[in-house]
């Protein structure tokens, strides 16, 4: 697989959760995991993936999603991503190791696999962590 063609998502890209209608067109590859630190922003969480907000690195579940070309530039936009300015943008693409739990194969266990994700470019200066992981879950305690 390559990993220009794999998104890993972890907010409300998630299926059932409000962005989730996005993508549209995208093939669920099933559930996945990445190394990171997750903030609660408010109705939807910020990825780090290094520096000082990111440390310790910990779990963080999603899932891992086959997406099309095309989709790209629509979910870029979703994620307030300005290709012509790294300042303006509020999440970056970038790429990342996903631990991913292959449906068809569970016996085999997780597979190491290249993709893309959304992290977060601004500051995350009081913003709590979600130390769990898992915004699903976070999400379900707070409606």
């Amino acid at each position: 697989m390559n990993s220009e063609n794999l998104l890993f998502v972890y907010g409300t890209l998630l299926s059932g959760l409000s962005n989730h209608h996005h993508m549209a067109g995208a093939t669920c590859l099933g559930e996945a995991s990445v190394q990171a630190a997750l903030f609660d922003m408010g109705e939807y969480p910020a990825l780090c993936v290094q520096g000082a907000w990111a440390q310790p690195l910990g779990l963080v579940l999603g899932e891992l999603y086959k997406i099309e070309t095309e989709q790209w530039q629509r979910l870029d936009e979703l994620e307030e991503v300005d290709p012509d300015s790294i300042e303006n943008s509020m999440y970056l693409r970038a790429p990342i190791q996903v631990q991913w739990r292959q449906a068809e194969r569970p016996q085999d266990g997780p597979k190491t696999v290249a993709a893309q994700v959304y992290v977060y470019n601004w500051s995350l200066a009081g913003r709590p962590r979600i130390e769990h992981g898992d915004f699903r879950r976070h999400w379900s305690m707070r409606t």
